[in-house]
């Protein structure tokens, strides 16, 4: 417990003395209580360790002893207080410092210090160009003169501040109103009489521009775009007062006192219009608009901001001077009818223009324009007419005067040509437009192995070509037959002949081939793409065929006998193919014998052979039997 209780003596009493020398020394400023107060703690806690230590009786005398030598030097002092201003110890009777002086009264004692209590009157004198503001640690501080109390060490500040002036434009301000050549300022308040300004006085300026001149703006205030303006001035200020000279307007010639100019081609309006002075201030911008008369466009400004736009603007920083430019404008008619717009329709189609005309549906003098003629459904352009002949749909002009143009446009029809089957030909001309009324001859051509049979559709008969107004629409068809070729020939040459003799028909036709053997032969077959030995045959064309009639030579045999009534023979006679091989055989008659054969043969056996290479007569001779 005794060691606890001089750890915590030792931790508090060290603390203790350093904060009560501390607040001595820099706060009452008092050295020698500041000394004693020292000597007083250590001595205190150097007594009680001992006593801790020793435990000696005598040590809490000496300890009491202390205490009260400190506490009575303490409560019996008569303490002196010193004084500074701003930094600087009162000595004397005044203080000089920056933007003035301080007079003390009473002034302190020799030493510099002031006893307890002892009441200080502060009287503060400005220097020319500063004012006082307020005093810092005063019994007042916001009064002057000014009192403090000496119950201690006494630390004041007093705030002096400079007196602002005004310059405008250069010039100082020293009253209510500076003047220029462009006008005047008037000021309130007015500064005092040493020209100068209470700081944070607020001032308030305003302009007034003499004629001929605007007040344009300030600079340095708190609002230069302001007129009146004001002015805070916490220091010296310089502020600039901008005047600008009025602008006057005038268009082609004409000066603008109004909201419009006439001239003989139109008008133009003129927003804003000018003040009474007829004039502008400067940098106005001021919107021109062109207004022609009837007949008559606008073409361009000279000397605006934009001289191809209309309505223009002119920002006026100087006198100006603006031409305006009209110019004769002219129409165009297609058709009679006047063009109000980028196309115009009419019988038969339409009529593209570009460009379009005006506003006014007008041309300007020497504009180039490109007409384009579009025919309707079931239409076609023809020519153009009037002022300007073409047969092309797309022609360009040039206008000076007022132009009438016509676009011609001619109904037609459309003629479709079909072919059937397909393949079996062509038609010519083929499907295409014809004009009304207009006439188109059709030609059917059949292509190879097919003829042309008849038309079909809106046209009807055989007849080819085939002639078919334009009426209406029109839809014919050529219908062709498909062909086969028929070739007929004999054998051998020149033997006999076939009718028909060959020839191209009908796919699927039956024909019927004769055969006319010549004189001297027979018909004996058929060959080729038929067959059989009949002398006429039936042929289903459903190819190209060919024939062949073959003929076989044949001769006649004549056969006789003598004398008549002597005997017969085994064949009268007949006709026979070439080459054939005939046996005769001679027959006697009762009461004769065979004697010999005669003619073209010979010999005397009652059989004979003969070969058909000619004609040939035999007789068979007989005689009386012996």
């Amino acid at each position: 417990m005794k060691k606890f209780l001089q750890e915590v003596f030792t931790y508090f009493w060290i603390p203790l003395i350093l904060a009560l020398v501390s607040y001595v020394f820099f706060q009452l400023h008092d050295v020698i209580l500041g000394i004693i107060i020292l000597i007083a703690l250590s001595a205190i806690y150097t007594i009680v360790r001992l006593y801790f230590l020793h435990k000696k009786w005598w040590l809490l005398i000496i300890l009491v002893v202390v205490i009260g030598a400190a506490t009575g030097y303490f409560f019996a002092r008569s303490p002196a207080s010193a004084l500074t201003i701003d930094n600087t110890t009162v000595t004397g009777s005044s203080v000089s410092l920056t933007g003035g002086s301080v007079a003390i009264s009473p002034s302190p004692q020799v030493n510099g210090k002031y006893t307890k209590g002892t009441k200080v009157t502060l009287t503060v004198s400005p220097a020319a160009g500063y004012d006082w503001k307020g005093w810092t640690g005063t019994d007042s501080d916001t009064s002057n003169p000014t009192t403090v109390i000496m119950n201690g060490n006494k630390h004041v500040t007093v705030t002096l501040e400079s007196r602002p002036s005004l310059i405008i434009n250069n010039l100082l301000v020293i009253g209510s109103v500076v003047s220029f050549t462009e006008g005047t300022v008037a000021i309130n308040p007015v500064p005092g009489s040493d020209g100068k300004y209470t700081k944070d006085t607020k001032v308030t300026l305003t302009a007034n521009p003499t004629d001929g001149y605007d007040w344009k703006s300030w600079s340095g205030t708190e609002s230069d775009t302001s007129n009146p303006a004001t002015v805070t001035l916490s220091s010296n200020k310089q502020i600039t007062a901008t005047f600008e000279p009025r602008i006057s307007l005038t268009i082609s010639n004409q000066l603008v006192i109004g909201s419009s100019v006439s001239f003989a081609e139109g008008s133009v309006t003129v927003s804003p219009a000018p003040g009474d002075d007829d004039k502008y201030a400067k940098g106005t911008k001021v919107t021109l608009t062109a207004n022609p008369i009837t007949g008559y466009g606008w073409k361009s400004w000279s000397g605006t901001g934009s001289d191809a736009s209309n309505p223009s603007t002119v920002t006026l920083s100087s006198d100006k001077h603006v031409t305006v430019i009209f110019e004769q404008r002219y129409l165009l008619m297609v058709n009679n009818l006047v063009v109000t717009g980028p196309s115009t329709n009419i019988t038969g189609g339409s009529v593209t223009l570009n460009p379009a005309p005006g506003a006014d549906g007008r041309y300007t003098k020497d504009a180039t324009i490109t007409l384009t003629a579009i025919p309707a459904a079931g239409y076609r352009f023809d020519r153009w007419s009037g002022d300007f002949s073409s047969i092309v749909t797309s022609v360009t002009i040039s206008i000076n005067t007022n132009k009438n143009l016509s676009a011609s446009f001619m109904r037609i029809y459309a003629l479709t040509a079909a072919v059937s089957p397909a393949g079996g030909g062509a038609i010519s001309p083929s499907s295409g437009t014809y004009d009304e009324g207009s006439n188109v001859i059709l030609t059917a051509t059949p292509a190879s192995g097919y003829r042309f049979d008849h038309w079909s559709g809106d046209a009807s008969g055989n007849i080819n070509p085939l002639t078919i107004n334009m009426n209406t629409g029109k839809s014919v068809t050529a219908a062709f037959v498909k062909v086969y070729s028929l070739t007929a020939l004999v054998s051998p040459a020149g033997s006999g002949s076939v009718t028909p003799a060959g020839g191209t028909y009908d796919e699927s036709a039956n024909v019927t081939l004769i055969t006319i053997p010549a004189s001297g032969y027979r018909f004996d077959r058929w060959s080729g793409d038929v067959s059989g030995n009949t002398t006429s045959v039936n042929v289903i064309m459903n190819g190209n065929k060919n024939v062949t009639a073959n003929f076989i030579k044949v001769y006649t045999l004549t056969v006789a006998v003598s004398p008549a009534g002597g005997g017969s023979v085994s064949s009268t006679g007949s006709i026979y193919d070439t080459g054939a091989s005939v046996t005769i055989t001679a027959i006697p008659a009762t009461g004769y014998v065979f004697d010999h054969w005669g003619g073209d043969v010979s010999g005397n056996t009652t059989a004979v052979t003969i070969t058909m290479t000619a004609d040939k007569n035999v007789t068979a001779v007989f005689k009386i039997k012996p």
